[in-house]
């Protein structure tokens, strides 16, 4: 979690400079990728929406051709040719990403029919999508059709009450996510999505519901978006309501339930600092990725 914290405030930096695009970061929410991507096992597959940068790293994609990709350079994981939102990694069983609201949903359920029936593994796709995607047509798609067929989908729904900056009442008609579920015939669970053991025991648990086969499950996560929607896009939110909202900052939560000491915690953030550096340095000195026409 530290790691994308520190991470994305260097990127932002970068964005600032010029040097990256337009990125959506995680700030608040790292410990529903990190916890999540913890309790799955390593041959389960992930899919995940346009806020990619928390789920490449929980997912062991290296760091340094990680920040060649946000930066555009041929040394990418996906040869400078994905940037933030296109990121696929399928040696570590990360899939896809997408930048479409809600089309993570229908791709990841085609992709847990075929890990089943044609594959034929028991493992899961979990898919990682925020909460003002299930009011998009692709996600109830998605949903039913999974749930009718079985798949093992785990939902995993980052809820943090917003859509860019509209809040949750204009594009939710249910008070929770979860109550949405039992439409479909699927199970579901509300947990604190900023406590990253309460997140590894939930998925764990969903997890292995899904592997024995009775279909979807969907968790959703109360989490707090501590950053704006992305770089480009100012918050609406006010700084006292942020702070109030930082309270429930999961890095915090972890230092304090870890008893982690501020010497400790020091030495942590110059170690990842120097490998953040040391990526993006070799990332500036990499070539862009060449275009051609056919």
């Amino acid at each position: 979690m530290l790691t994308i914290r520190l991470l994305e405030d260097e990127l932002q930096v970068l964005c600032l400079a010029g040097e990256a695009g337009d990125l959506h970061f995680n700030k608040g929410q790292e410990a529903i990728s990190v916890g999540a991507c913890a309790a799955l096992r390593p041959t389960d597959y992930i899919v995940t929406h346009h806020r990619t940068i928390a789920h490449s790293i929980a997912k062991g994609v290296p760091l340094a051709p990680l920040v060649a990709e946000l930066l555009g350079k041929s040394t990418g994981v996906n040869k400078g040719m994905a940037g933030e939102m296109h990121i696929r990694y399928p040696k570590l069983r990360y899939m896809f990403s997408f930048q479409l609201v809600g089309t993570c949903l229908s791709v990841a359920a085609g992709a847990a029919w075929a890990v089943k029936n044609y594959l034929k593994e028991d493992n899961v796709v979990a898919c990682f999508f925020g909460d003002a995607a299930t009011s998009n047509g692709q996600a109830h798609e998605g949903i039913n059709i999974a749930s009718v067929r079985k798949a093992p989908l785990l939902l995993i729904c980052e809820n943090n009450g917003l859509a860019g900056n509209v809040r949750k009442e204009l594009y939710l008609p249910t008070e929770t996510v979860a109550e949405r579920a039992a439409a479909y015939g699927i199970g579901s669970a509300r947990v604190d999505g900023n406590h990253v053991d309460e997140v590894v025991e939930s998925v764990r648990k969903a997890a292995e519901l899904v592997r024995e086969g009775s279909g979807p499950y969907l968790l959703e996560m109360d989490t707090t978006r501590l950053s704006w929607h992305k770089q480009g896009q100012p918050d609406s939110r006010s700084k006292g309501e942020i702070a109030e909202l930082a309270k429930r900052d999961p890095l915090l939560y972890e230092e304090h339930r870890l008893r982690i000491t501020e010497e400790k915690r020091d030495r942590f953030v110059k170690e990842i600092k120097r490998e953040i550096l040391a990526s993006v340095q070799a990332a500036r000195k990499a070539p862009f990725p060449e275009y051609r026409l056919a």
